[in-house]
């Protein structure tokens, strides 16, 4: 789906690049439109429908006015894309894209879906996908990509691009938001941002971003813990300097930096309990009925979530005589957290702590050569360098019931440590020839090695018993070198009518098994795509179509063994999905402006017989499951999405805008195994707003309902790691009714 709202800046720029593309298509400029989508899927600025890949593709303005904060929200405007986030808890992060993502929370392992932010490929989403602040678009590509950004992705990706400073323009605005959930503690949300954008000279210009977010406890806890924290506060800012001293260089340095303090969605309620369950008799004379719509918790143990993280970077670019352009990124990302929950999510003195500790480092640098657009043969190349490392400190303490023996401290423990080094070297290269003004073909390959060491240490932690088998000091190394390409064949019936058929091979770097030793193959797909962009009645509609074709060799996959209370990070073998896809846009009369998409996928497990076992599944052997057949877990079979926007001048000073959002999917499982406990039911969605809105735009006044039907969903489902007949859910704050309003002052 497109979502096509622009800024002046905006549309002077789509204009400019709208006769770009055209001549390069049909040989004809024609005239400027601003109502054409700028994108960067290729790495430099082009009309959507200039470009064979299938996009979905959102403006800041859109994502503002839809209350798109995190990266949980943007599933709401996206029906290739499905998010599993705790909310606070950003290493929950997980996207999807076309049924195939990495449901797993193990930091030891890459995505499936890659995240870039302003060029700087992110090794983990927590490195700089938390709140979103200032953003200019959104991208997401469908397909396996990366042959231009940074690292591998073999699902697809997501390019988020925020507000670069912009020379001789001097303003500020003011955002914030009130809203209020219809939950057991009326949860209430609350965020703010300050932008300012200052012009230095005639040659260079600043941009300054604060940001604040507090929100108080999604669930409330119905057992006195002073250890709980369950809201979530959030203050951060960003800060970027341009200087263009000629026509031809351009250097940008920014730096950003967020601290995040509290559970907020991180806390789970329990979803299902057995009558036999050890909490059946406790949580019913605390006000606790389990259910889908819970959001009740029991915690007694120490509870919170604590991040900071920030980085910075360098962009040089220079326009040599020749009219090739030499671009330079050197970036740094770090994170930290600190975390504790109760494991038993209940008040019995089973489990006394769990904690954890984790740091984040990432290093990269890309050079890239880009020829000029247009031509009949257009190309681009480059290096890309990345170094990580990845460190984690766990600890737990539990008695289960169980006497603690003389000379320990806890019957159950365990004190574990593991670090992972990373390094990614790259060289790539993608080119276009034009046999004829309709017919082009888009060639590109990448060579990739990757080193991985692992260092792995446990300890029963004062344990009786050790929780993980106990490993003194170990220590592995790997490298992997991969050849990934892909070519698309395009052909132009005129400027406004293409269609394309891609072949690629993609590539997902090897890894650890967190809590082993357990190597981890690279995942590779190997894709097949045909598809249809089309514009009719003078660009007021548009019709895009894709179909696909992706089968996954060694998946790399997640799953929990009851027997052991471990999880497992394995390759499942092997996978496919297909699907179609469809997105329309259409402006039938001034002022309105209809969004639609709707996505078939039909994600499954060729290959699968070493998955492990939900409790009492009748063809479990010896903890073993065969899941070839199912379907992918968080791959919801039909994903429809529809945004209305109408916009009514009121007299001469002010304009009326009116939104409707709706969002509907079938039903999922969160699980591989298929645990039929484990379902999210279908549903769908509706969001609601009114704008008032003065017309010189110093002002914009904003009421909005989000959920306005109440539809009670969740962000996760799993059984209970201690209690295996039970289920626990994470919420999520879209899952309830929200009311609120929005105010926007533009200085």
């Amino acid at each position: 789906m497109v979502f096509a709202q622009s800024t002046p800046d905006q549309a002077r720029l789509q204009g400019e690049a709208e006769v770009s593309s055209s001549t390069a298509r049909g040989g004809v400029p024609s005239a400027a439109n601003t109502s054409d989508i700028i994108v960067t899927a290729n790495r430099r600025e082009e009309r959507l429908q200039d470009v064979p890949i299938s996009v979905t593709a959102i403006k800041g303005e859109t994502l503002r006015e839809r209350g798109v904060q995190n990266p949980e929200d943007l599933a709401r405007l996206t029906p290739s894309l499905v998010t599993q986030n705790n909310a606070a808890n950003a290493q929950g992060t997980n996207f999807s894209i076309r049924g195939v993502g990495t449901s797993s929370f193990q930091r030891s392992m890459e995505p499936t879906v890659a995240v870039v932010v302003d060029d700087v490929t992110l090794i983990r989403s927590e490195l700089g996908v938390i709140n979103f602040t200032d953003l200019a678009a959104i991208e997401v590509l469908n397909g396996p990509q990366g042959f231009l950004f940074g690292k591998n992705a073999s699902a697809g990706l997501v390019n988020i691009r925020t507000n670069d400073p912009e020379i001789g323009s001097n303003s500020f605005r003011l955002f914030s938001e009130y809203g209020q959930l219809n939950n057991a503690n009326d949860t209430s949300l609350f965020r703010a941002q300050g932008i300012v954008n200052a012009s230095l000279s005639e040659d260079a210009a600043a941009r300054i971003n604060i940001s604040y977010v507090k929100n108080s406890a999604l669930q409330k806890n119905v057992v006195p813990n002073p250890d709980f924290e369950g809201g979530l506060r959030q203050i951060g800012g960003s800060g970027k300097l341009l200087w263009e001293p000629t026509d031809k260089l351009s250097i940008l340095v920014s730096g950003d930096y967020m601290e995040s303090r509290g559970s907020g969605g991180g806390v789970a309620s329990f979803r299902e309990v057995d009558p036999t369950s050890p909490v059946a008799t406790v949580l019913p004379p605390l006000g606790v009925e389990p259910g889908y719509g819970n959001s009740k918790s029991a915690y007694d143990g120490p509870t919170y979530y604590n991040l900071k993280v920030g980085g910075a970077q360098i962009k040089a670019s220079y326009e040599l005589d020749s009219g090739l352009r030499l671009t330079n990124i050197t970036a740094y990302r770090g994170f930290k957290t600190s975390q504790a929950f109760d494991p038993d999510y209940s008040p019995l003195p089973l489990v006394q702590f769990y904690g954890e500790r984790l740091a984040i480092k990432q290093f990269s640098n890309e050079l890239r050569l880009t020829s000029p657009a247009g031509g009949k043969f257009d190309y681009q190349m480059g290096l890309f360098l990345l170094r990580a490392r990845v460190q984690q400190n766990a600890d737990l303490s539990a008695t289960l019931g169980q006497a603690v023996p003389p000379g320990f401290t806890t019957f159950l423990g365990t004190d574990s440590y593991w670090r992972q080094l990373l390094g990614s070297y790259a060289a790539y290269g993608q080119a276009s020839y034009r046999f004829t003004d309709k017919l082009r073909l888009t060639a590109g390959a990448r060579l990739t090695h990757d080193t991985i060491n692992m260092q792995y240490e446990t300890t029963a932690g004062g344990g009786a018993v050790s929780l993980l088998g106990v490993s003194p000091v170990s220590e592995q190394d790997r490298s992997e070198t991969n050849f990934s390409w892909r070519t698309t064949l395009e052909y132009n019936f005129n400027p406004d009518w293409m269609i394309y058929g891609t072949a690629a091979r993609g590539y997902k770097g090897p890894g650890y098994a967190q809590y082993s030793l357990s190597y981890v193959r690279p995942e590779i797909p190997t894709h097949f795509e045909i598809g249809s962009k089309a514009q009719l009645f003078d660009r007021k509609l548009t019709i895009n179509l894709s179909a696909y074709q992706t089968e996954f060799k060694n998946f790399q996959a997640q799953s929990i063994d009851f027997t052991t209370l471990s999880f497992l990070l394995q390759n499942a073998g092997k996978l496919r999905t297909r699907g179609a896809e469809l997105q329309v846009i259409a402006r039938p009369f001034k002022g309105l402006t209809l969004n639609g998409g709707l996505a078939y996928t039909d994600a499954r497990f060729v290959s699968f017989r070493g998955d492990t076992c939900y409790f009492g599944q009748a063809d479990c052997v010896n903890g073993v499951t065969d899941s070839s057949g199912r379907r992918l877990p968080n791959a919801p079979k039909w994903k429809a999405i529809m945004d209305v926007s109408y916009e009514q001048p009121l007299g001469d000073d002010f304009a009326a805008t009116f939104n409707l959002g709706i969002t509907s999917q079938s039903s999922y499982n969160f699980l591989s195994n298929g645990d039929p406990d484990a379902v999210q039911k279908g549903y769908t969605t509706f969001d609601i707003g009114v704008a008032l809105t003065e017309k010189s735009k110093n002002w914009t006044l904003r009421a909005f309902c989000r959920n306005c039907t109440d539809e009670r969903f969740v962000s996760t489902i799993q059984g209970h790691p201690f209690f295996p007949t039970d289920h626990i859910q994470n919420l999520t704050y879209n899952g309830f009714r929200q009311l609120g309003v929005a105010l926007d002052l533009t200085f």
